[in-house]
């Protein structure tokens, strides 16, 4: 087992390298929005929702692989992994709902709505996840944790 500290220092190193590793495509996506208003065209609008979600996806991947490190626990790694197909289903609900717009099954407004409140919910599904994993394993570092001791060091580098 590794020390609470360590996995914190850990997933901050891990996440600090994903964030430059999604710089450029956090600038096609820029792009493809001045494109998308320039030409209006819905498809595009699509996919730009669509690769959107893959950043998202590619983090929790890492993530995945990192806390599966940490703990080899059955009931862990179980609960890490179905963390990580909740993160799955998120650009499959989009897909799908894609291709039903696309079919005219649905209207844009119907498709912007169900996918918003979809991942929402599906982010909202994550948190019970997180706090299982921390009852099974005292030393698991939430997603609230984390968050907290990232904006705790940027106003540390803020202030000075």
């Amino acid at each position: 087992m590794v020390d609470h500290e360590v996995r914190l220092e850990q997933m901050l190193k891990d996440d600090e390298k994903r964030k430059k590793q999604l710089t450029l495509p956090l600038i096609g996506a820029i792009v493809l929005t001045f494109f998308y208003i320039w030409t209006t065209n819905v498809f595009l609008l699509y996919a730009m929702i669509f690769f959107g979600q893959f950043p998202a996806l590619y983090k929790s991947w890492h993530r995945k692989k990192l806390l599966l490190s940490f703990n080899e626990d059955k009931r862990y790694q179980q609960l890490v992994r179905s963390e990580f197909l909740l993160g799955l289903t998120s650009p499959l609900l989009v897909l799908i709902l894609i291709t039903s717009a696309e079919l005219e099954w649905i209207s844009l407004f119907t498709f912007v709505i169900i996918a918003f409140i979809g991942i929402i919910v599906l982010l909202i599904l994550s948190f019970p996840i997180d706090r299982k994993l921390k009852e099974i394993d005292s030393l698991h570092v939430t997603g609230v944790e984390l968050g907290h001791v990232q904006l705790q060091r940027k106003k540390r580098k803020s202030e000075a």
